[in-house]
């Protein structure tokens, strides 16, 4: 099985991890902030604890372009910054690669999603090609085989030498790895005989990114869609039910292939109106298994399912609600609302998914310390310590975990108005490292 780690890490760009600083070393070189050094650092040690073969990472800054162009700026050089960081991480015989990041979406709302992966594992399939200087990617046969072209510098060494493996099954067999793209564009059923293009929802909306992978170890396709919708509720949910229309991902998906679906969403899984738009034509028609979902809508069992973070300057250490939540993730509105989705069409790529993990930096994972353990809830399944500084238990001192002696009605935390508790849990030694990274947990899954 392949793993999949997805990340909405907030406006990624070369300044969220090698922010160049005022002070300078010897030889007249910036010395990065200490600020993205701990975001790295919080990055690297989530890939380290639970590598996985494929890293999605979303909200990648573009610079202004085109949709479907190659992204530019800070967002570019982030990534190809990222990608070197993987490759001196995770040294031979891994072999850490990207995708070229397409602009998605068009004016201020255009963002791009990084596609990591290690091509030692997993191979870069396409499905779309490469044709060139400032054009979009497009279909293979619609640009032709004998008119792919490479990517020029800085994308150059992004992708690997050589093709991609043969054989009737695969998509795009034979073709230069190096002239291969993702797929930024999309179409529903026909309607009259024409193909709709799709929205999610309006044409100015970001549209998802499709992926795909060989993975040689079971012989399957991986179809892996990346999403980001809008933080408008209606649109998000409108958006989010467009997903069900694409016929790579429901009509097309052969015996040997799985879909997968991640993304922020931007739809609470506790909103009773905006979340059925959202997922049931996923969930019904389209066959799709939604890997997070609902718990009861209390404290603490919502807290076993919510996916974003509160600023440092409003969460608390305090026991508000309760262990694995607290008073660090957004109550309402916006707490669950990042997403893996899986369907499987048969074959070699029988499934199901296993280890869904909330990537929960500030608590660890997976959520075990409840005691009784909480009915119903899901714990996850993959281990992460917290990136916050550890006693001699391996616990974050700064945010007391149960079991503890003694702890606030028995779900640990600080009892609120604890002198000096809330200054040392905002620092960046603890929670705001986490925070400044992004204000999303991470997604991982095997599929």
């Amino acid at each position: 099985m392949a793993r999949i780690l997805y990340w909405n890490i907030q406006q990624f760009g070369l300044n969220k991890i090698n922010e160049p600083g005022k002070k300078r070393t010897l030889d007249n070189v910036r010395i990065p902030t200490f600020k993205s050094v701990y975001r790295k650092e919080v990055i690297k040690t989530t890939l380290a604890q639970n590598t996985p073969d494929i890293f999605v990472v979303v909200e990648t800054s573009t610079g202004a372009g085109a949709p479907g162009t190659l992204i530019t700026g800070g967002g570019r050089e982030g990534s190809l910054f990222l990608l070197e960081q993987l490759r001196s991480w995770f040294p031979a015989p891994n072999d850490w690669r990207l995708v070229p990041s397409l602009r998605l979406g068009q004016g201020s709302v255009q963002e791009g999603i990084s596609v990591f992966y290690n091509h030692y594992r997993v191979q870069f399939t396409g499905p779309w090609g490469w044709q060139g200087g400032a054009n979009p990617s497009n279909p293979v046969a619609s640009i032709g085989p004998m008119n792919l072209a490479n990517y020029a510098y800085p994308w150059n060494n992004a992708l690997p030498p050589g093709n991609t493996p043969g054989g009737n099954n695969l998509i795009n067999p034979n073709v230069p790895y190096r002239k291969l793209a993702g797929q930024w564009l999309f179409h529903g059923p026909p309607i009259g005989g024409a193909a709709p293009v799709l929205g999610f929802p309006n044409a100015f909306n970001r549209t998802p990114f499709l992926t795909t992978f060989w993975d040689p170890g079971v012989g399957k396709t991986i179809k892996l869609l990346a999403f980001h919708a809008s933080p408008k509720k209606q649109q998000a949910a409108d958006g989010t039910n467009q997903l069900s229309h694409i016929l790579e991902m429901t009509t097309n998906l052969a015996a040997n292939e799985v879909g997968v679906i991640v993304g922020d969403f931007n739809v609470d899984l506790f909103n009773t109106h905006f979340e059925p738009i959202a997922y049931n034509n996923l969930l019904g028609g389209a066959g799709y298994t939604r890997q997070i979902n609902p718990t009861l809508n209390v404290w603490p069992n919502k807290g076993y399912v919510c996916t974003m973070l509160k600023s440092h300057k409003n969460a608390k250490p305090w026991n508000t609600n309760g262990y694995p939540g607290y008073d660090i993730v957004i109550q309402n509105t916006f707490s669950s609302i990042d997403n893996v989705l899986t369907r499987y069409g048969g074959g070699t790529a029988v499934g199901p998914a296993t280890n869904i993990t909330i990537v929960n930096r500030v608590t660890g994972t997976p959520y075990n310390l409840d005691n009784p353990p909480i009915a119903g809830v899901p714990s996850g399944s993959l281990a992460y310590n917290s990136a916050m500084a550890l006693n001699a238990l391996g616990l974050p001192a700064a945010l007391p975990l149960p079991p503890q002696p003694n702890p606030p009605n028995g779900h640990g935390g600080f009892p609120p108005g604890s002198i000096g508790a809330l200054t040392t849990f905002a620092g960046w030694n603890n929670y705001r490292r986490i925070k400044s990274t992004s204000d999303h947990m991470g997604l991982i899954v095997d599929v």
